[in-house]
């Protein structure tokens, strides 16, 4: 699980990172970065009820923390991960793949 520090928890910070951050798009989520001031990486997620009911979504949930705290410390900006509803139908290894491109892909950007 994400420690505290790692999470992005004001709808503010969502919103500015959404509207001024860069965007990169996958099949499974859309994820958006911001350059973050603060020497660490936080990490925000959006699932919505299209993604499926709320077992789903809890599931998606998780899986995409999991994925969050596997690089947490490789980048110096904030993410938000909005899973489409595909990623409900997806298995761990495709949602992993395609999670870890579009985050280093942003991180890449951002440096």
């Amino acid at each position: 699980m994400l420690d505290r520090a790692h999470r992005l928890a004001l709808p503010t910070d969502f919103r500015r990172i959404i509207r001024r951050g860069t965007k990169q798009t996958s099949s499974l989520v859309v994820a958006y970065a911001a350059p973050s001031d603060r020497g660490l990486s936080r990490f925000g997620m959006v699932t919505s009820k299209a993604v499926g009911n709320a077992p789903t979504r809890n599931r998606v949930r998780r899986q995409l923390r999991a994925i969050a705290w596997e690089v947490k410390d490789n980048y110096s900006a904030d993410f938000v991960i909005r899973a489409l509803p595909a990623a409900a139908q997806s298995s761990w290894e495709e949602l992993h793949t395609d999670v870890l491109r579009a985050i280093r892909t942003l991180g890449e950007q951002l440096q």
